[in-house]
């Protein structure tokens, strides 16, 4: 027993080593049949034509189109909310969805509308006080038109009138003196005669002496009268009449002057008032505009979404009791008539695509079933992948172009942008192609023998590569590169 024993182990043994040498000898064979250095056979590929269509594939979630946000268009920081529809309502265009505290605005309407009032009141006074003063200076300017003409008359009196009239007056005395003296002096010539006759006495004829020396006085008197009128009186009477008119003139000129200023800032108080009452109408259609603005309705149809807005240090939603900003959204509605898909594509897909190329959406909710869409944007802008900071990504917005109805907001999606169509051209997988010192190569079959072969690429697609050159229809490939 135990010979046998120990020649059944070493029958065991031996099958064993036997079994092994086949399993090297069989290895051994294929590789020196198949070249020795090279890898296996399997799998191999028959080039041939291919219809495929190259496309960018990203994920995406499903957006509306347009969200209409509702802010506050009331002009103050005192909009406090007091009523809200509940967040998710679906709501109408036109629907009250959101009311604001009106007393605060109630208030500063009636200011408003006393502040118009009393602005009304002072631009009618101001027009008042403008007729009162056009008026009051149409009579200044009369008053001094009347002291012109009566300066002209005056003027006209001593140059034409009382002037000469004393230039007569001193003429006719100085030709009286002169009579008187010829006629002394003839009688002082008669005496004499009369004293040698002895008719007259020597003292009668010294009386007539006298009368010749008085008249004598007389004469020159008048005449320095005379002199000194034509001298002296006459120009200072035609210079003072000269100036008489010229400072009538003066006062009619100024008074013009002075009444054009005058007016002219009564015509600044009315523009002025003017300015203020269409100011003050302003603010009160303002106000009234704020009073109906407190009643917040929705921009459009859909379902009401409260904003978040950063209140007390943080970002919370809104809620009743918060005041809102002028021009600041704290509510939208999207309208859900019309969706998108958001998605990112890859900088490396970006130059690829162009707005209006056509899409594909798959929606994870509906497996199977491909919605048609067109791409409606790209940024230019691109933004950092959150997952691999070396990877930046373009936010896209594709557009949903067939019935979308039972498509909800939100829900993930898969799209592929369609960026052209390849039709029998000649193709081999994508993974039979490798690179070698910056040159496209593929191992392909010939003689028995797997050799590395150059190629020139075409497109390249998700799984096929276009070949241009180095292949032709029916030659076999390692489908696996390398």
């Amino acid at each position: 027993m135990g010979i046998f024993r120990k020649i059944s182990t070493h029958i065991f043994f031996l099958a064993g080593i036997i079994v092994l040498i086949f399993v090297v000898w069989l290895s051994v064979s294929l590789v020196f049949k198949f070249g020795g250095n090279q890898k296996n056979t399997f799998p191999i590929y028959t080039v041939d034509t291919k219809s495929f269509t190259l496309f960018a594939t990203e994920r995406g979630v499903v957006s509306p189109a347009k969200i209409s946000p509702i802010n506050s268009k009331i002009s103050s920081n005192q909009a406090k909310i007091v009523w809200l529809v509940k967040e998710g309502t679906h709501v109408k265009k036109g629907e009250i969805v959101a009311r604001f505290d009106t007393k605060p605005f109630v208030d500063q309407l009636q200011k408003a509308e006393q502040d118009y009032s009393d602005a009304k009141a002072t631009h009618v006074a101001a027009g008042k006080m403008l007729s009162l003063q056009k008026e009051e200076e149409d009579g200044k300017i009369e008053e001094a038109a009347r002291k012109l003409e009566i300066a002209k008359i005056q003027a006209n009196n001593i140059k034409n009138g009382s002037g000469p009239l004393k230039k007569k007056v001193f003429a006719q005395k100085l030709h009286q003196a002169k009579r008187t003296l010829e006629i002394s002096q003839s009688e002082l010539a008669d005496f004499n005669v009369l004293l040698k006759k002895g008719h007259i006495s020597t003292r009668e004829r010294d009386k007539a002496g006298d009368k010749v020396s008085t008249a004598i006085e007389q004469l020159q008197v008048a005449q320095a009268e005379m002199d000194n009128f034509n001298t002296y009186v006459w120009p200072r009477m035609q210079r003072e009449a000269e100036l008489l008119v010229n400072a009538a003139k003066s006062n009619v000129l100024r008074v013009k002057r002075t009444g054009e200023i005058l007016i002219q800032n009564r015509i600044a108080d009315v523009e002025k008032s003017r300015r203020k009452v269409e100011l003050k109408r302003k603010a009160l259609q303002l106000s009234k505009v704020d009073v109906a603005n407190c009643d917040i309705t929705s921009p459009t149809d859909g379902i009401l979404l409260y904003s978040k807005l950063p209140l007390n240090n943080n970002r919370r939603k809104i809620r009743i009791g918060d005041s809102v900003w002028f021009g600041q959204t704290f509510l939208k509605v999207p309208d859900t008539s019309a969706l998108v898909a958001d998605i990112y594509i890859r900088e490396v897909d970006v130059a690829r695509v162009s707005i209006g190329m056509t899409a594909e959406i798959v929606v994870d909710a509906f497996p199977g079933k491909v919605f048609a869409g067109e791409l409606e944007s790209v940024a230019s802008l691109a933004k950092e992948d959150e997952e691999h900071s070396n990877i930046r990504r373009f936010y896209a917005r594709i557009r949903f172009t067939g019935n979308s109805e039972k498509i909800h907001v939100g829900m993930s999606v898969t799209t592929r942008i369609i960026e052209k169509r390849l039709n029998n051209v000649i193709a081999v997988p994508i993974s039979a192609v490798f690179f070698e010192k910056g040159k496209t190569m593929v191992r392909k079959k010939t003689d028995e023998k797997w050799e590395r072969t150059q190629v020139l690429p075409g497109a390249r697609g998700q799984l096929w590569v276009e070949i241009r050159d180095g292949l032709m229809v029916g030659d076999q490939i390692y489908s696996e590169g390398q």
